[in-house]
């Protein structure tokens, strides 16, 4: 069984971020050549931005901003609950996390979405923390049949430092669904503006904070898996997911922190499943990759 733990569909009251938002660097304008260029680029997008995180590639991507935007908005637009479920089957994917990012992917809709496909499809939910009422929602979200809860530092504008994250993690950290596993957006994409605090300084400090609950450390930290590593070998309340990582990084990330923290993700359609799936198979050994891809999820799942 393969378990992907990061994925996304478009739901009908979905809408993708402003491109002139307040998350985002100048992306610039969207022509008609960054779109007709954008629908070229899907492999080439994947690869450059799954092995090339030197300053010079970072301010590369920075200036494809347009292409960029395009095409990760073509790829959301294009994919539903239908087309998750063609793409695993086609994969040999068992299950599928699926993440909410309120207010761009209603929890509710994610949650009817895979209420629909009896456990194929698992919810993650979240929270619009700009809203004046996100505690209220937030305690209504525990209320919800969740497996999970995700929060995306940049583009919810929530950095791991925000005192709103910390509140809603006490919120959790004293309730029953204390069990639940929080993923949070890890990385420093090259088009979304930074925030104050590095997220590498930050997570150690909400690490400690809350000893007792899990937390995902998603892509990897992708351009600082080492800061990544360092975190989780600091603290045991920390895993990492393999989005966006090629096999050489996969599996120093297994030798320094051993398979059992590990978890298979793809962040489709953003990244390519088949290939995330393989970059996991070529960097771990068949027992590791039955830890990774299935074992870690159930158990932290309690499937």
């Amino acid at each position: 069984m393969i378990i992907d733990f990061h994925c996304h569909i478009t739901t009908p009251g979905s809408k993708l971020p402003d491109p002139d938002g307040p998350y985002y660097r100048s992306i610039g304008p969207l022509t008609p050549a960054a779109k007709m260029v954008a629908s070229w680029t899907q492999d080439a997008v994947d690869s450059m931005a799954e092995r090339w995180r030197t300053a010079g590639a970072l301010k590369t991507y920075r200036n494809m901003g347009p292409i960029i935007y395009t095409e990760m908005s073509r790829r959301m637009i294009s994919t539903d609950a239908s087309s998750l479920l063609g793409e695993m089957a086609g994969n040999g994917v068992s299950k599928s996390i699926v993440v909410a990012m309120d207010p761009f992917v209603p929890t509710e809709e994610i949650l009817q979405a895979c209420a629909l496909v009896h456990g194929l499809l698992i919810p993650f939910g979240s929270v619009d923390n700009s809203r004046p009422d996100y505690l209220d929602r937030f305690a209504h979200l525990l209320e919800q049949p969740i497996a999970g809860i995700k929060f995306h530092s940049d583009l919810q504008e929530l950095p791991i430092d925000s005192p709103k994250l910390f509140a809603m993690m006490a919120q959790l950290d004293a309730s029953p669904r204390r069990s639940l596993p929080v993923y949070l957006h890890t990385g420093n994409f090259p088009i979304y503006r930074p925030s104050d605090t590095p997220w590498e300084k930050a997570l150690p400090k909400l690490l400690d904070k809350f000893p007792n609950i899990t937390f995902v450390c998603g892509h990897s930290g992708w351009d600082a898996p080492r800061a990544a590593l360092r975190a989780a070998l600091n603290h045991p309340n920390l895993y990492l997911e393999t989005s966006w990582q090629p096999p050489r990084l996969i599996r120093r990330l297994c030798d320094k922190l051993g398979p059992e923290r590990l978890l298979l993700g793809s962040d489709f359609p953003l990244f390519s499943q088949a290939r995330a799936i393989k970059n996991a198979r070529t960097a771990l050994t068949d027992a590791e990759f039955a830890i990774v891809s299935c074992d870690n999820a159930m158990r932290l799942l309690r499937l």
